[in-house]
C-alpha cells in the first residue's frame, strides 16, 4: 500500500541548518522585541568602546585553598556564596604572571581538608544568557551593545576595531552558572549558552561562569584541578557574532564533517595501497628466475598453437592447432559439415593435451628446482610414511605449497587465454570461408533436360512418367553436388562479365557453395489445419527483413536482385487466408497459364489444402545447428582437466593430508573441489569480440536463406497449380456426373500445368547455397499425373454407366410395346406406359447425346476404351432407333383398341348393379330383428353380409377409375354415362353398409345390458361404482334413441327400452343410499323415514333395497345424504388440522457461543403460515351449519391454537432480543460495566434452557408450548431483555457523550466496537462512518506495552504519520477522542509546512510532495495571496495578469503531471482535483480583468470562496462574501472535487450567508442537479465532516434526535436528502429541535439543552436539507421550518462545461472539443432512451 509519509529525512547537513534557522529567530526576535533601549553599536561613547575592548586570556591551574594571593579569587569563593565584589583586574594580571612561572599542574594539598559544600539546587526562572548578561550590566549602569547577526556591510572601523583595556571595569560581584544547549538535531555549539542552577554546573566537567564584565569557563581537570579560560563580556558576544556569521557560509558550517570525511577517505586510500602491494608481492611470478623461465616456456608452447593465419598454414606448421577443417572447393550437406568440424575438434583436443603434459613435465622440474633452493626438495621427491608428519608443520613448506599452487592457477588461466583464443581463430576462419562464398555471383539456372527431352514427342506423359522421373532426380543428385567452374565462365553473355569485375579484382580465390538447400513441397495431410501448416512456413522459411526478388535472367546480371519489402509482405495470402469456394469454374477457369502467373508472387491458397513449398534445411535449423556445432566445439576443447586438479601435480599441491591447515589453506581445497574448470560462460558468453563473429556468421546464413527465400517465391506459382490439383483429386468424385465440356476442360488445364512444371528450373547457386528443386519438381509432377489418370478412370466409368442404364430402359420399353392386352387391367397398363414413355422419349434422346459427346472427347484425347463398351455402345445406337419406331406404330393404333375394351367396361357395371340388388334383400331379412334369434347366429350373418358390401364398394371404385382412359372425344358420351351408373352403385351400397351398422349396435346393446344389470343388482351398497352405473345408463339411453330413428319399429328395441328406463329411475335411490359417507346414526333415520324395521347398512345389495320400493322418499333420502357429505368433508378437514398439529415438531439447531451451545428456533416462517391456514379453516368450519357433531372440539382446537400463536410470538420476541443481547454480554468490558444486566442476562438464559429442554426431540409442539407457565416465563423473560437492552442504551449514550461521531453508528456497530474492545482492529471497518476519509488506522503492536496509533490511511491509500503515538491503553472512546485531535494537529502542521515549502520548492515537486489536501488547500491560499497583493499594488492590471500567466503555467505543468503519471491513482486524483480548482480561479481572473475590478472590497471579488492564512495564529480562514470560518482540518484524504459552475458559486455564497446567521440551507430542485453533491463539496471546501442522511417516510423523531446529538456535539454537518418524504408530524418535531440548536449557537452556549439532556455543542455544525419538488410523495414544510433554512433553487447544470473541465483534469488536451460532442451525446441518448 502507499502512503505518503511526510518526515524529513534529510541529511546531517541539513540539521545542522536547521538548529540555526532556529537558534537565529530566537535571537533577532529577543533583540528586537526585548532589547529596544539598548543603542546600537555605532552611538555607544568612544571611551566606553575604549573600556571595554581589552583582550584578556589567561588560562591558568589553581587550588581552592590558596591563601598566599593577597586578592580573593571570585572563582573560589562563588563556590560557597552567591554574591560577592568583583576583583580587580589589575591583581588578576598578577595573580596570572606569578601562575605561569609555576608548575601548571600544581594542586594544593589542602584540598581534602575542606569541608564538604552544598550548591543551590533552585533552577533560574530565566535560563536565557543573553538577558541576563543585560540584567547583570544593567544593574550596574552599563550599556551592552547587541551585534546583529547578518551580513550587512558595516563600517571599516567597526569592523577593523582592537579591543584594549585602559581602566579596570567593577562589577558587584554576581554571576550565573551556564551550560550549553543540547539538542539531538545539531552540533556541540559553545555560544548557544542556558543559565543553570550551581548543583547542576559544578557537576559538569565544563561550565561557565558569567559576570556583567567577564565569561569564565571552567573546566574539571582532576580533583580539585580546574583550568579556567577568561574572556570580557562585550568581546565574547563579539566572538559570538561572528560565530554564527561564518556559520552561515556553507564550507565552515560542514567543516567538521568534510575533515571527517577527507580523512576516511585517505585512510581508505592507504589501506588499498598497502593490500595491493601485498597482492603484488605474492603473486607476481615474473619477478622470480625459476618461474619466470617456466612461464616463458608454456607461453612459447600456446604461441605456437595459436599461430595460424589461415586453415592451409596448418598443413605447414604441425605444431598449431585448427578446430575446424575447411574446403572452400567443397559443398556440404548441414549435417555433414557439422560432423566434419566436430571431428577436427576431437583432433585438436588431443594436440591440446600433448601441450599441457609438456607444460607439466617443464612445471615439476620448475616445482623441484624452487624447493631446491627453499632445501626443501626431499619432501617432493618421494612419498613419505602417513605417521612422519612433523614436516608439514613448516611454515616454509606449508607457504611454498600456496605458492605453487597459484603458479598452477595462473597456468590454468593460461590456457583458458589458449582456448578462448583458438575459438576465435576457428570462428574467424568459418566467418571468411562464408564471406567469400557469400561474394560469389549467382550462377544459371539449369532445367531437367532429359524430362524435356523424353515428353517432347509425346503429347502426354503415360504411367513411366514416375518412374522416369524419378529415375532423372537419382541420375541428376551427383551432379547437383557442386557448381563447376568451367559451367560459369563458358557464359560469353556481357553482364555475366561485369558481373564478375564488380565483384573485385582482387578476388583471386574462388569459393564453391558451401551447403547444398533443396526446395521441398509441403502439403499437409487432411486432418491438419491450414494455420498448422502456415505457422510451420513462418517458422522454416521466414525470409530476412529485405530480400532480393529474382527475375528469369537473374543468373545472367547479378544487378537485377533488387531488395523489396519483407516476404511477409510478399505473400500475403499466405499469411490471411482467403475464403475460396470449390466450385469447378474456380479450379478449371479459362484464363491461361500465364495471365494467371503474370504476377510472379501472385499466391492464394485454399484454406483446407495450404499448400507451400520450404527449404530443406531452413533458417532455423541452420542457426541451431550451427549454433550446437559450436557450443559442442567448445565443450569439447574444454574438456581437459585442469592443472590445479591433475594427479601429476598433486604432490606440490595436494593438502588433503595436512593435518592442522590454517583456513586459507581449507579455502584452496574447497576451490579445488567445487570450482568448475574452464568456465564455458566467461570464456565464450562474456566475450563480445567472439559473440560479435558468431552473430556475423549468423546473419551471412540468415542473408543467404532470405536470399533463397526470395528465389523460392518463382516456384509459389507451382505451389498454386499443386493445390488445384490436390483439390481436384478430393472433389472430383464428389462433384457428381462430369459433363464433356468440363471433361475437356480439365485435362487441357492439367496437361498445360504439367508443361509448365517439366520447364521449371531445377538447379541455382545464391550466396553460400546451392539449391536445388528437382525433387519439387517430382513432387509437383506426381499431383497433376494423378489428376488426369483420376480424369481419365472418371471418363471411362461415367461412359460405362451410362451405356448400361440408358441399354436397359430402351429394352424393357421395347418389351412392353411389343406384348398385346386381353383383360380390362391389361389394357389399362398398356395404355399408362404409352403415355408415359411418349413424354419420357426426350430426355432418352438428351441422355444419348450425351454419350456420344463423351465418346467424342475419348477419341479427341485418345483415352483407351474397352472394346466391350464400343460394342454396347453400337447396339444401344439400333435398340433406340427401333424404340422410336414402336411408339409411332402404337400411337397410329390407340383408338382401335379403345373401342375394344370399352364394351367390355359396360358389361361388367350391369353386373355389379345385379349384385347390389341381391344382397339388399338378403339384409332386410326378419331374422336380424327378432327377439327369438340367437346372438351368435345373428353376428354370423351381419359380418358375412359386411364382407359381401366391401367387395362390391371395391368393384366399383375401381371401374369408376377407368374413366380416365378414355380422354378422346369419340367416347366422352360413353364415359359420362358409365360415371353415372357407378356413382349410383356405391350410393345404394353405402345404405346397405348403414343398415349393418345399425342392426350391429342393437344386438351389442342388448348383450351390454344383461350382463351389466345382473352385476349391479348382485353389488351391495359399498361395493357398487356408482359413477359407472351412470355413465353407463346414458350410453345405453343415447343408443337406443339411435336405433329408434334408423331401424324398423320391432319387439326387441322396444323391449330394451322399457327396461333401461325402469333402472334409471331408481338409480337415485342407489346414489344416495350408496354414499360413503354415511354413519349409523344415518341409517336409523332412514328406518324411521320408511317406517320399516328392515335391518340396513352399507352391505345391503342393490336387489334387495329395490324391492323395499323406496322411491317415493326420494326427497328424504336425497337431504339425509347431503348431509352427511357435508359433515364428514367438516370432520376431514378438523381432524386434518389436529393430526397436523399432534405431529408436528418445533425444528430447533443448535446455536454455538464462545461459551456454550444451546438451542433456538431458526424460523417460524413455514409454521406461521400453517398456523394461520388452521386458523382460517377452523373459522370456516365454525361458520357451517353442519358443525353440530363436531362443535365442541372445534372451539377447543380454536382456543388451542390462539394460544399457541400467543406464546409463538413472544418466544420469537424473547429469542430475537436475547440473540441481539447474547454477543454483547460475551465481552468482558460490557460485563464489568453492566454487573446487575449481566446477572439478568444469565437469568433469561438459564429459563431459556429449561423451555428448550422440554421442547427438544418432541413431536408435539403445540401441547407443551400451550401448556400452563409457559407464556408466563417468556413474558417474564421479555421484561428482563427490555430491562436489559434499556439499560444497554443508556451505557452506549455515555459512550457516544464521550465521543460524539459514535452517534453516526448504529446500535449494533458500536457494540461491535465495545465487545471488543481490547482489540483495537476492531473499529477498522467502521472508521469510514465516524471520519469523513480514513479508512484505517496503522497501529503498531510492539512486544512489550500497549499497541500505538501510528498513521491515519485514508480510502486511496493516502497515508498521514501522526507526530506524536497514540497509546492505545484506555477505553476506545477516548483514545479515538486523541486519534480526533491528532488529525487536526497533523492537518495544522501539515498546512503550515506546506506554506512554508511554497516558495523553497519547483511547483511540480511541491504538488507531488505533500497530501493531497493540503496541496488544493495552500494552492487556494496561495492564489487569494496573490489576487490581494495585486489590488493592493500600484500596477493591479500588470500583477494580476501575471497572477493569470501563473495559473496557465501551474495549469500546464499539472496537466503534463496527469498525462505522466497514470499508475498512482491517488496522485492522479489530486492532480485532477487541483486542475478543477485552478481552472476556476482561472476563470475568476479573467472575469475580474474583463470587468476591470482591482478592489479587494468589490462584491465580484468576494462573493467567491476565499482561503486566508493568519501566520500569527497558524490558521486557514474559509471566507465568501461576509460570512468567514475557521478551516475545519478533518482529513479529507484524495478525493475529487466538484467542478465549480456559476450555479455552484451562487449556491454556495446563499449557504455560507446562511451559516453566517446560523441558519441551514435549502437546495431545492430536480433529481441530477447536484443539491447533495454541492453541500458535500462545499464541506469539503471547509474542512469539515458532512454525514448525508437520506429521508424515507417511516423516518421517527427518536432516530433524528440521536442524529443530532451526534451532530451538535462533534461540529460536524449533515445534509438530509430528499427532506420532504418526511411525516409531517416527525417535522414538527425536527423543526423544535433545530430550532433550539440554532438558539444556542445565537447565544454562543458552551452547553444547551437539547430534548430534556444537557450536552455540550461545537459551534461549527450546521444543518442542510435537500428537496426535490417534482416528488409526489413529498408534503409542505411547516412555515416554522422554513424560516430555519435559506433556500436555493438548483436549475440544470452546466453540462458541457463540467464535462470540459473534467476531461482536462485527466489530461485531454482538446477538452473543449471533445465535451460539445460528448455532452450532445448524452442529451442524444435522454432524448431516446428510457430512464432505465
Amino acid at each position: 500500500m502507499e502512503t505518503f509519509i511526510p518526515i524529513d529525512l534529510t541529511t546531517e547537513n541539513q540539521e545542522m541548518d536547521k538548529e540555526e534557522t532556529k537558534t537565529k529567530p530566537r535571537l533577532l526576535k529577543y533583540e528586537e522585541k526585548k532589547y529596544k533601549d539598548v543603542k546600537p553599536l555605532e552611538t555607544q561613547p568612544a571611551e566606553i568602546a575604549e573600556k571595554e575592548t581589552l583582550e584578556y586570556k589567561t588560562v591558568s591551574t589553581f587550588s581552592e585553598s590558596l591563601k598566599s594571593e593577597k586578592t580573593e579569587d571570585y572563582l573560589r569563593e562563588s563556590i560557597t556564596q552567591q554574591h560577592m565584589v568583583s576583583p580587580e583586574p589589575a591583581s588578576l594580571k598578577e595573580k596570572g604572571k606569578s601562575r605561569r612561572k609555576k608548575d601548571q599542574t600544581h594542586a594544593c594539598p589542602n584540598v581534602g581538608k575542606a569541608r564538604p559544600v552544598s550548591y543551590d539546587r533552585t533552577a533560574p526562572k530565566d535560563d536565557d544568557v543573553i538577558r541576563n548578561i543585560i540584567r547583570l550590566r544593567e544593574k550596574l549602569g552599563w550599556q551592552t551593545v547587541l551585534p546583529q547577526h547578518s551580513l550587512k556591510y558595516g563600517s571599516s572601523k567597526i569592523a577593523v576595531q582592537k579591543i584594549t583595556l585602559k581602566k579596570p571595569l567593577e562589577d558587584d560581584g554576581e554571576f550565573v552558572y551556564c551550560l550549553p544547549r543540547k539538542s539531538p538535531k545539531s552540533l556541540y555549539n559553545p555560544y548557544d549558552l542556558q543559565v543553570v542552577s550551581a548543583h547542576t554546573a559544578k557537576h559538569c566537567k565544563e561550565f561557565w561562569v558569567i559576570t556583567a564584565s567577564f565569561i569564565s569557563k571552567v573546566i574539571n581537570i582532576v580533583g580539585s584541578v580546574k583550568e579556567v579560560e577568561l574572556i570580557p563580556t562585550l568581546e565574547w558576544l563579539s566572538e559570538r557574532r561572528h560565530y554564527y556569521l561564518l556559520r552561515q557560509f556553507k564550507i565552515f558550517s560542514d567543516f567538521r564533517m568534510n575533515k571527517a570525511f577527507v580523512t576516511w577517505k585517505l585512510n581508505v586510500k592507504r589501506i588499498k595501497t598497502e593490500k595491493s602491494r601485498s597482492f603484488l608481492y605474492h603473486h607476481l611470478f615474473l619477478a622470480d628466475d625459476l618461474f619466470q623461465t617456466c612461464l616463458l616456456y608454456i607461453r612459447g608452447l600456446c604461441e605456437d598453437a595459436i599461430n595460424l593465419k589461415n586453415y592451409n598454414d596448418h598443413e605447414n606448421n604441425l605444431s598449431a592447432i585448427c578446430l575446424v577443417k575447411l574446403d572452400s572447393s567443397r559443398t556440404y550437406s548441414l549435417d555433414e559439415f557439422c560432423e566434419e568440424q566436430l571431428q577436427q575438434a576431437t583432433q585438436a583436443l588431443k594436440q591440446l593435451e600433448d601441450i599441457r603434459n609438456k607444460a607439466i613435465s617443464e612445471m615439476k622440474s620448475t616445482f623441484l628446482k624452487v624447493a631446491e633452493k627453499n632445501e626443501i626438495k626431499e619432501y617432493f621427491e618421494s612419498k613419505l610414511s602417513e605417521d612422519d608428519t612433523t614436516h608439514f608443520k613448516l611454515p616454509k613448506y606449508r607457504r611454498l605449497l600456496e605458492t605453487f599452487f597459484k603458479f598452477v592457477m595462473l597456468v590454468d588461466y593460461i590456457f583458458q587465454e589458449l582456448i578462448c583464443q583458438l575459438m576465435n581463430t576457428a570462428v574467424t576462419l568459418l566467418l571468411e570461408l562464408f564471406n567469400g562464398s557469400a561474394g560469389m555471383p549467382f550462377s544459371v539456372e539449369k532445367k531437367n533436360e532429359n524430362l524435356i527431352r523424353t515428353f517432347k514427342d509425346n503429347s502426354f506423359p503415360t504411367g513411366k512418367t514416375i518412374n522416369d522421373c524419378e529415375e532423372l532426380v537419382d541420375n541428376s543428385k551427383s551432379h547437383a553436388i557442386s557448381v563447376q567452374k568451367s559451367e560459369v565462365k563458358t557464359d560469353t553473355d556481357i553482364n555475366e562479365i561485369l558481373n564478375s569485375v564488380e565483384v573485385g579484382k582482387d578476388l583471386r580465390k574462388t569459393y564453391a557453395p558451401i551447403f547444398e538447400v533443396n526446395l521441398c513441397l509441403r502439403i499437409p495431410a487432411e486432418s491438419d489445419s491450414s494455420e498448422n501448416s502456415k505457422e510451420n512456413f513462418d517458422e522454416s522459411d521466414q525470409c530476412p527483413e529485405e530480400y532480393v526478388m529474382f527475375e528469369d535472367e537473374m543468373s545472367e546480371n547479378k544487378d537485377n536482385c533488387v531488395k523489396k519489402h519483407s516476404s511477409e509482405e510478399l505473400l500475403p495470402k499466405a499469411k490471411k487466408p482467403k475464403e475460396i469456394s470449390y466450385n469447378l469454374e474456380d479450379i478449371i477457369s479459362d484464363t491461361e497459364i500465364e495471365t494467371e502467373f503474370e504476377n510472379k508472387y501472385m499466391y492464394y491458397e485454399f484454406p483446407e489444402f495450404a499448400t507451400n513449398l520450404f527449404i530443406d534445411p531452413n533458417r532455423l535449423e541452420f542457426s541451431v545447428k550451427i549454433q550446437n556445432m559450436l557450443t559442442n566445439m567448445e565443450k569439447c576443447i574444454t574438456t581437459i582437466t585442469p592443472l590445479c586438479q591433475d594427479p601429476q601435480l598433486s604432490i606440490f599441491i595436494d593438502l588433503v593430508s595436512i593435518m592442522d591447515l590454517p583456513n586459507k589453506t581449507g579455502s584452496i581445497i574447497h576451490y579445488t573441489e567445487q570450482t568448475r574448470w574452464p568456465d564455458c560462460h566467461i570464456l565464450f558468453e562474456t566475450d563480445p569480440a567472439y559473440q560479435n563473429i558468431i552473430v556475423n556468421l549468423l546473419t551471412i546464413i540468415g542473408n543467404s536463406v532470405g536470399l533463397v527465400n526470395a528465389y523460392s517465391n518463382k516456384f509459389i506459382k507451382y505451389c498454386t497449380m499443386i493445390e488445384k490439383a490436390k483439390i481436384m483429386s478430393m472433389k472430383i468424385s464428389s462433384m457428381g456426373e462430369l459433363t464433356s465440356k468440363e471433361f475437356e476442360a480439365i485435362l487441357n488445364r492439367f496437361r498445360n500445368y504439367f508443361r509448365h512444371i517439366m520447364n521449371m528450373a531445377i538447379e541455382k547457386r545464391i550466396g553460400i547455397f546451392n539449391v536445388v528443386s528437382l525433387d519439387y519438381q517430382s513432387e509437383c509432377l506426381l499431383y497433376i499425373e494423378n489428376v488426369i489418370h483420376m480424369s481419365h478412370t472418371l471418363i471411362r466409368s461415367v461412359i460405362e454407366k451410362k451405356n448400361k442404364n440408358l441399354l436397359e430402359v430402351v429394352e424393357s420399353s421395347l418389351q412392353q410395346l411389343e406384348c398385346d392386352p386381353t383383360e380390362i387391367e391389361e389394357f389399362v397398363e398398356h395404355f399408362i406406359f404409352l403415355n408415359a414413355i411418349s413424354s419420357k422419349i426426350s430426355k432418352l434422346e438428351k441422355e444419348f447425346l450425351t454419350i456420344s459427346q463423351l465418346y467424342s472427347v475419348v477419341k479427341h484425347h485418345q483415352i483407351h476404351i474397352s472394346e466391350e463398351q464400343i460394342a454396347i455402345f453400337q447396339v444401344l445406337l439400333l435398340n433406340f432407333n427401333q424404340l422410336k419406331s414402336s411408339m409411332k406404330l402404337n400411337k397410329i393404333n390407340k383408338d382401335t383398341a379403345i373401342t375394344k375394351f370399352r364394351d367390355n367396361l359396360e358389361a361388367c357395371i350391369s353386373g355389379l348393379r345385379v349384385d347390389v340388388g341381391n344382397l339388399k334383400a338378403k339384409i332386410r331379412t326378419p331374422l336380424l330383428l327378432s327377439a327369438g334369434t340367437q346372438v351368435s347366429t345373428a353376428m354370423e350373418m351381419i359380418q358375412t353380409l359386411s364382407g359381401e358390401a366391401a367387395s362390391l364398394t371395391n368393384k366399383a371404385k375401381a371401374y369408376s377409375s377407368y374413366q380416365d382412359c378414355f380422354s378422346d372425344s369419340q367416347s366422352h358420351m360413353h364415359s359420362v354415362n358409365v360415371e353415372e351408373i357407378t356413382q349410383i352403385v356405391l350410393s345404394e351400397i353405402s345404405d346397405i353398409e348403414c343398415d349393418l351398422t345399425l342392426r350391429k349396435k342393437l344386438w351389442e346393446a342388448q348383450e351390454e345390458w344383461r350382463q351389466a344389470s345382473w352385476e349391479w343388482r348382485n353389488s351391495s351398497l359399498q361395493s357398487i361404482d356408482v359413477e359407472s352405473v351412470q355413465r353407463d345408463v346414458s350410453k345405453l339411453m343415447h343408443i337406443i334413441s339411435v336405433l329408434e330413428k334408423g331401424l324398423p319399429k320391432s319387439d326387441m328395441v322396444t323391449h330394451l327400452k322399457q327396461v333401461v328406463t325402469e333402472f334409471k329411475q331408481e338409480l337415485p335411490i342407489i346414489i344416495a343410499l350408496g354414499n360413503p359417507c354415511l354413519k349409523p346414526r344415518h341409517w336409523e333415520t332412514l328406518q324411521e323415514i320408511i317406517g320399516k324395521s328392515v335391518p340396513l347398512d352399507k352391505n345391503c345389495k342393490v336387489e334387495n333395497l329395490l324391492a323395499l320400493k323406496m322411491f317415493q322418499y326420494e326427497n328424504e333420502i336425497n337431504d339425509m345424504s347431503t348431509s352427511a357429505t357435508n359433515e364428514a368433508a367438516l370432520e376431514k378437514m378438523l381432524f386434518k388440522i389436529i393430526d397436523f398439529w399432534n405431529t408436528t415438531p418445533l425444528h430447533l439447531v443448535l446455536h454455538h457461543t464462545e461459551i456454550y451451545s444451546i438451542f433456538i428456533i431458526p424460523s417460524i416462517d413455514d409454521i406461521s403460515a400453517q398456523l394461520e391456514e388452521s386458523q382460517v379453516i377452523l373459522a370456516t368450519i365454525k361458520g357451517s351449519p353442519h358443525i353440530g357433531p363436531i362443535k365442541d372440539l372445534v372451539n377447543e382446537w380454536d382456543q388451542n391454537l390462539t394460544l399457541f400463536s400467543y406464546t409463538l410470538e413472544e418466544w420469537m420476541n424473547c429469542q430475537r432480543n436475547w440473540l441481539y443481547l447474547e454477543p454483547v454480554f460475551h465481552s468482558s468490558e460490557i460485563r464489568r460495566q453492566l454487573p446487575a444486566e449481566t446477572e439478568l442476562f444469565s437469568q433469561v438464559i438459564s429459563m431459556w434452557k429449561k423451555i428448550m429442554l422440554k421442547i427438544q426431540n418432541k413431536q408435539n409442539a403445540l401441547q407443551i408450548t400451550t401448556s400452563a407457565g409457559v407464556l408466563e416465563i417468556l413474558q417474564n423473560c421479555n421484561i428482563h431483555l427490555e430491562h436489559i437492552k434499556k439499560s444497554l442504551e443508556d451505557y452506549l449514550e455515555v459512550k457516544r457523550l464521550i465521543f460524539p461521531r459514535f452517534y453516526f453508528l448504529s446500535n449494533a456497530e458500536l457494540l461491535d466496537i465495545l465487545a471488543d474492545s481490547r482489540n483495537p482492529e476492531s473499529v477498522q471497518p467502521h472508521l469510514v462512518k465516524c471520519f469523513e476519509n480514513i479508512k484505517q488506522l496503522l497501529i503498531w503492536k510492539q512486544d512489550i506495552g500497549p499497541p500505538a496509533v501510528k498513521m491515519l490511511i485514508s480510502a486511496e491509500g493516502e497515508g498521514l504519520v501522526l507526530p506524536k503515538k497514540i497509546r492505545v491503553r484506555s477505553a476506545v472512546e477516548q483514545w479515538l477522542v486523541n486519534v480526533e485531535k491528532s488529525m487536526f494537529d497533523v492537518l495544522k502542521k501539515f498546512l503550515s509546512q506546506g506554506i512554508e515549502d511554497w516558495n523553497c520548492q519547483m511547483f511540480s515537486q511541491w504538488v507531488l510532495s505533500h497530501p493531497g489536501q493540503v496541496v488544493l488547500t495552500v494552492s487556494q491560499i496561495m492564489f487569494y495571496n496573490d489576487c490581494v497583493k495585486s489590488f493592493v499594488s500600484s500596477y493591479s492590471r500588470e500583477k494580476l495578469e501575471k497572477v493569470h500567466a501563473g495559473l496557465i503555467c501551474h495549469l500546464e505543468e499539472v496537466a503534463d503531471l496527469v498525462v505522466l503519471d497514470t499508475r498512482n491513482s491517488r496522485t492522479r486524483a489530486v492532480l485532477g482535483a487541483l486542475l478543477t480548482l485552478y481552472v476556476h480561479c482561472r476563470d475568476i481572473v479573467i472575469n475580474l480583468l474583463l470587468k476591470n475590478i482591482f478592489n479587494a472590497e468589490d462584491f465580484e471579488w468576494t462573493r467567491h470562496l476565499q482561503y486566508k492564512w493568519n501566520e500569527k495564529q497558524k490558521l486557514c480562514y474559509v471566507s465568501q462574501g461576509n460570512a468567514s470560518f475557521t478551516y475545519g482540518y478533518e482529513y479529507l484524504g484524495c478525493t475529487s472535487r466538484l467542478v465549480i459552475t456559476p450555479l455552484t458559486d451562487r449556491c454556495w455564497l446563499t449557504l455560507m450567508e446562511a451559516l453566517h446567521l446560523n441558519l441551514g440551507g435549502c437546495p431545492a430542485g430536480p433529481a441530477g442537479t447536484g443539491k447533495t453533491e454541492t453541500v458535500k463539496d462545499l464541506a469539503k471546501s471547509l474542512g469539515k465532516h458532512c454525514v448525508v442522511f437520506n429521508c424515507f417516510e417511516d423516518l421517527d423523531y427518536k432516530i433524528v434526535r440521536k442524529f443530532f446529538f451526534g451532530l451538535v456535539q462533534s461540529g460536524a454537518w449533515s445534509c438530509f436528502d430528499e427532506f420532504n418524504l418526511i411525516d409531517l408530524e416527525v417535522l414538527s418535531v425536527i423543526a423544535s429541535q433545530i430550532l433550539t440548536i440554532k438558539a444556542a449557537k445565537d447565544n454562543y452556549s458552551a452547553r444547551f439543552v437539547l430534548e430534556g439532556k444537557e450536552i455540550r455543542i461545537n459551534m461549527s455544525c450546521a444543518v442542510f436539507i435537500t428537496m426535490n419538488p417534482r416528488y409526489g410523495g413529498g408534503v409542505e414544510l411547516p412555515d416554522n421550518l422554513k424560516s430555519l433554512f435559506r433556500p436555493v433553487a438548483m436549475m440544470v447544470p452546466h453540462y458541457q462545461m463540467i464535462a470540459e473541465i473534467i476531461l482536462f483534469s485527466f489530461g485531454f488536451k482538446s477538452a473543449n472539443s471533445l465535451s460539445g460532442k460528448l455532452t450532445n451525446v448524452y442529451e442524444l441518448a435522454r432524448k431516446q432512451l428510457s430512464q432505465q
